[in-house]
């Protein structure tokens, strides 16, 4: 016992590790295993699918740099990549609170046209604009945010969308509707929805730096056009009438007008218009002698409401402090501000061509008044002056030759007067300035030079558009007024002449002095060359007496169709 109890008091020896032989798995536990791993793996595959869509999207999206094009991509690759029923994109207006472009992918033309006006931004389509984030919605029609659907549109229930944002501005917003596989959209869905917002933000940046570097190439060009037409010479009406139908066509506009100042009012100088074909009409004359048309001219460029619901550009035509003229465009629907800051530009630069064509006018008159100049000096100092001395030789030897040589001296001298006043006809013409000062201040000067040799100042009467008499005629009515006053002067020993102009179907000059009348041994060859001019243009000179004394000379001829303004 004792052993027995001494053994039962000793402790007892720790017990070696059992080993244990490995135990194979259940049947039900391999098949979770298997299963588990096959829907890993599953997943693994659709989220590389998925992945490898959202990348195809992305380059989807990003081929192309027309903004619209580029819009309708990312509505349909979005639709694709959540497997939406219905896409759309809407653009942001620059108020930031209403849409003013809607791109949509699932409904048809027809059923666009039979919903109506495009949505602006109310329930949903407003809570993202108010707040951009992603917003995911199992059930429209519940939503606290619902603002309804308009007559004929079709029923939607799932809702996704997400703010697009170009750096950190909104652009716009992406909208999906009715999940096709499930019920309602999950968050791997928002998530691929915004990494594609994200892509489709570059995207629409590079088409909207395109689409800007085309639009300011094509109003490059219409400035380039119009400065090379202008510097070449062609008229400047031909001109801004091309400029004003390209800047129509660029902006979208329903008339395009171009006007010119004229001391303190505008002209018309060019307009197009979809009524009118380009050709000028009331309205436009209408248009610039608005109060605000007028302003516009010393204002910077802006756009104003016009009609009922359209907008009007007024852009100046500044050329130092001197305004040039003014450009209006006109649009019949919309604000259309974002064409402002090409227009304005594109004023500026116009203005700038305008003037430079006109001193390239103006420098080609002077040379051209150097030149007549020039040419009017050698025919005073040489032509006449040699002319005078071969007269003054022939009459000299008058005295000393028979009476038949005498008479044929007589009529040499005669020709060489006429030959003279022929001249200084010519003479006085190359000093006309083509559109210079009026015809009545020039008549108003050759009497006042008159008043030289007459000793005193004829009276001047002057009656009908005789500002409108054409160039051409203009120069021979003045030499008909110089030689008839020269003629007073020489033999009439008048103290009191008369000049009277009156201008309607023809043009006549009435030239009458109190004098002792011209005697009959006086050389007429300046008369008979007045004479021979009147007859050219189909009309008449009559000279006879002045009652109780003096001498009246007549010269009168027709204005022929479109010479005047009458």
């Amino acid at each position: 016992m004792t052993d027995d109890a001494s053994h039962a008091r000793q402790p007892a020896a720790a017990k070696a590790p059992e080993s244990r032989a490995p135990w194979p798995l259940s049947g039900l536990e391999l098949d979770d295993l298997i299963e588990e791993l096959r829907g890993r793996a599953s997943s693994a595959r659709a989220s590389q699918e998925r992945l490898g869509s959202l990348l195809s999207a992305v380059l989807a999206v990003s081929s192309d740099l027309e903004l619209g094009e580029v819009l309708h991509r990312i509505v349909v690759a979005a639709c694709d990549l959540v497997d939406a029923t219905y896409g759309a994109l809407g653009v942001i207006g620059t108020s930031g609170e209403e849409l003013v472009e809607f791109v949509t992918h699932g409904v048809t033309p027809e059923e666009r046209a039979a919903i109506g006006p495009l949505p602006h931004g109310h329930g949903l389509l407003g809570l993202i604009i108010r707040s951009p984030h992603p917003q995911r919605v199992s059930s429209i029609g519940e939503h606290a945010e619902s603002y309804g659907f308009p007559p004929n549109h079709p029923p939607m229930t799932s809702f996704l969308g997400t703010p697009v944002r170009i750096r950190n501005q909104v652009f716009g917003n992406l909208y999906l509707t009715d999940k096709r596989s499930a019920p309602a959209f999950t968050e791997d869905d928002e998530a691929i929805l915004t990494a594609l917002a994200a892509a489709a933000g570059v995207a629409i940046e590079n088409a909207r730096l395109y689409e800007r570097a085309r639009t300011e190439h094509a109003w490059g060009e219409v400035l380039s056009d119009a400065t090379q037409g202008l510097l070449a010479g062609r008229e400047p009406e031909d001109v801004l009438s091309d400029v004003s139908a390209r800047i129509r066509d660029l902006t979208n506009a329903v008339a395009c007008v171009i006007a010119l100042r004229h001391a303190a009012d505008l002209e018309v100088a060019a307009v197009a218009s979809a009524d009118t074909g380009g050709a000028a009409s009331p309205r436009a004359g209408e248009i610039i002698r608005e109060p605000q048309v007028l302003a516009a001219m010393l204002a910077p460029a802006t756009v104003v409401p016009s009609g009922s619901q359209g907008s009007r550009a007024l852009v100046p035509l500044p050329l130092g402090d001197s305004p040039l003229g003014v450009l209006v465009v006109d649009w019949s629907v919309g604000d259309q501000s974002e064409h402002v800051q090409h227009l304005e530009a594109f004023g500026r630069s116009l203005a700038v061509s305008l003037g430079a064509a006109r001193a390239r006018v103006d420098r080609a008159r002077s040379e051209l008044l150097e030149d007549r100049d020039r040419i009017a000096r050698d025919m005073h100092d040489n032509v006449i002056q040699r002319l005078f001395a071969t007269g003054m030789s022939l009459q000299s030897a008058g005295p000393m030759s028979s009476p038949e040589v005498r008479d044929k001296l007589d009529g040499a001298v005669d020709e060489l007067d006429a030959a003279i006043k022929d001249i200084r006809h010519t003479i006085f013409a190359l000093h006309r300035v083509p559109g210079g000062r009026p015809l009545t201040a020039e008549i108003a000067t050759v009497c006042g030079d008159a008043a030289v040799t007459l000793g005193f100042s004829p009276h001047l009467r002057l009656s009908g558009p005789v500002a409108e008499i054409p160039e051409a005629l203009g120069a021979e009515l003045l030499s008909v007024v110089r030689e008839a006053l020269s003629n007073a002067a020489r033999h009439a020993s008048a103290t009191e002449v008369t000049v009277t102009v009156d201008v309607g179907d023809a043009v006549t000059v009435v030239v009458e002095d109190d004098g002792r009348g011209i005697r009959e041994d006086v050389v007429r060859s300046g008369l008979a060359n007045l004479a021979r001019r009147a007859e050219g243009r189909g009309g008449s000179l009559t000279l006879g007496s002045r009652r109780p004394t003096g001498t009246r000379l007549e010269w009168r001829v027709p204005v022929a169709p479109g010479e005047s303004g009458t």
